[in-house]
């Protein structure tokens, strides 16, 4: 059996060790009246931006979620009335370090969320809080989930309604998996043939989408788009040809019609291959097959759930074409090499 398939079963019990033990460290650093600056590159962006609602439902803050390497053009945003949040999984990437380094000579004070608290990140933070992954030998999906979880946190610290929310995820974590390993094996196989797929979140669920593309980029090396449903209409459909797969993603009952008038324009307008992701436990909707994911809360704390079913469906794929499910053609060499002169 694959590590990955393992750790990505394992995410509730993380789930349960960052609500036991962070709000702790939290209280440290609080976040209310600030502006939030979340920081981070490839699942750590994702992660950002997808916790970014929470802070804007919960905190009414300023969130916004930025690609490290654009750090240097907010360093005369940040003031005292701001929080600078960095977040890397290793805490040693090349463009965490970057980070790191500006915030430090600059002056500028910041929390930093990683796996390693003897990273370079984790020792030059203000105050690093940890993932409690442990080991992660495939890609992002433990240390993905705790920074979102993290993150959360953060944002629901002193909001009793908020915090209930969290202290059920685990559960619906759960709940989710067991769903989701009964037709993941439908889902790879709706996929297993196309050479390009697009994955497309509706409102808050654009952040989804895109992670949901990164592992199907990293693991089963799929040309796989992630993207807002917003975004796509405006461009990117173009390029949609007949049977082309399409999976939306969404949240919320208030919301179904919305998704339903997208999903039926790209299937009898554009003639897409549509298939949906959704909270609702109905196998079709309006004839369209949906594929569940467990949430009862807010839309603002959903995003963990809508991954899973795409990291084992990432796992399922990888394992049907013989990948190296474990492994990585480059990202793995990134941290020693990335910044050694290239033979």
């Amino acid at each position: 059996m694959a590590k990955l398939w393992e750790e990505i079963h394992e995410q509730p019990e993380v789930i349960r060790k960052l609500w036991k033990g962070l709000p702790p460290r939290l209280k440290q650093w609080p976040v209310e009246g600030k502006d939030i600056f979340l920081f981070g590159t490839g699942a750590s962006l994702s992660a950002c931006m997808q916790a970014k609602y929470a802070f804007l439902k919960y905190k009414g803050a300023r969130a916004s979620a930025i690609p490290a390497f654009e750090a240097e053009y907010y360093r005369n945003a940040l003031d005292g009335d701001s929080m600078a949040v960095v977040v890397s999984q290793s805490g040693e990437s090349y463009e965490t370090k970057v980070i790191v380094k500006e915030m430090m000579e600059k002056g500028i004070p910041f929390l930093g969320i990683t796996n390693d608290e003897s990273s370079f990140l984790g020792k030059n933070a203000g105050c690093c809080l940890p993932l409690m992954a442990g080991e992660e030998l495939g890609t992002a999906t433990k240390t993905q989930t705790a920074s979102v979880m993290a993150l959360y946190l953060m944002a629901g610290m002193e909001h009793e309604g908020a915090m209930e929310q969290l202290e059920k995820l685990p559960e619906a974590m759960e709940a989710t998996l067991e769903l989701a390993e009964g037709y993941k094996q439908e889902l790879a196989d709706f996929l297993s043939h196309r050479k390009a797929i697009y994955l497309t979140g509706l409102d808050a669920h654009a952040p989804t989408a895109l992670q949901a593309s990164l592992m199907m980029k990293e693991k089963v090396w799929l040309h796989a788009e992630g993207l807002s449903l917003a975004e796509f209409r405006h461009g990117p459909v173009e390029v949609i040809e007949e049977g082309i797969p399409i999976v939306l993603i969404g949240f919320g009952k208030e919301k179904i019609n919305t998704l339903l008038m997208h999903a039926d324009f790209l299937a009898k307008v554009c003639h897409g291959d549509v298939v949906l992701m959704t909270d609702s436990r109905e196998s079709r909707i309006k004839g369209y097959r949906n594929f569940p994911y467990v949430w009862e809360g807010e839309e603002a704390f959903s995003h963990i759930c809508a991954t899973l079913p795409f990291q084992l469906l990432a796992e399922r794929m990888a394992a049907q074409r013989n990948y190296d499910i474990d492994g990585f053609k480059y990202i793995g060499k990134i941290l020693d090499q990335y910044e050694k002169p290239m033979k």
